[in-house]
């Protein structure tokens, strides 16, 4: 690994972090997004890279706001994130090599449709969602947390809409990605993902991520959510559209 892509992989790994602890979600989006944009590493060793660095993001935001998270809302939403998130880490796991610009072609189309769900402002339900709607909803985010490791835009979108107050949501969406993230880890341990070459890279980005965290903890309220939704979906949509037209005409 050559100090050039190590430091755009930083700087990827920087922003994404900054816009995960002001938004609640995007971290595990932007890094596979833009290191599969620019050939930086394989999917594989991108996710396995990136359950690490947002696990630890959604833990250092979390070890001492538990007590706003919506619980039965995450309970319901990990009955169905966690069955799927399985099924697509064993699909990346099998077929990853065999299917890339499949899977880039996918990748860009998530990508430019979660950067339109950040634009997004839902108006708030009247009321709670029923049980099996956030089933169906964490069933739907799992899977591409578990190809991916970016389980977010589904239920981003979801959880936003809920009459709750925005830390509530907040809260509430990390807790999910601790969990997508931590399941996704153990399965990468199990299945050997974790390769020297991914630990250097992961211990590289770790401390970047924890200081970007805790510095923001304190200035979250200082800084304008909707310019850093807007830049996040510029970003989105020409990451996203080089993805897919990548593997059709650059292959």
């Amino acid at each position: 690994m050559d100090l050039p892509t190590l430091g755009v992989f930083l700087l990827i790994v920087a922003f994404a972090a900054l816009t995960q602890t002001i938004t609640g979600f995007a971290m595990g989006l932007i890094i596979v997004a833009a290191t599969a944009a620019l050939d930086l590493f394989s999917i594989l060793e991108v996710t396995a890279i990136i359950s690490i660095i947002s696990m630890t993001n959604t833990w250092l935001v979390l070890r001492q706001s538990r007590r706003g998270i919506n619980t039965r809302l995450l309970l319901f939403i990990s009955l169905g994130l966690l069955p799927s998130l399985a099924a697509g880490f064993v699909f990346l796991d099998q077929f990853g090599q065999r299917l890339d610009h499949l899977l880039k072609t996918g990748l860009g189309l998530m990508v430019m449709t979660a950067g339109l769900f950040m634009m997004f402002k839902p108006a708030q339900w009247p009321s709670a969602s029923s049980n099996p709607a956030a089933i169906c909803v964490g069933f739907l985010g799992g899977f591409f947390g578990g190809l991916y490791s970016a389980a977010g835009a589904p239920i981003a979108y979801f959880l936003y809409r809920q009459p709750e107050t925005v830390a509530t949501i907040r809260l509430t969406l990390l807790a999910v990605f601790f969990l997508s993230t931590f399941s996704r880890a153990m399965m990468g341990a199990v299945y050997g993902h974790f390769t020297e070459a991914v630990l250097l890279k992961t211990a590289l980005a770790l401390p970047l991520v924890i200081l970007i965290t805790m510095g923001l903890q304190r200035k979250l309220a200082q800084i304008p959510d909707q310019w850093v939704r807007r830049l996040v979906f510029i970003i989105l949509q020409g990451v996203g559209a080089w993805l897919v037209i990548q593997p059709l005409f650059f292959a």
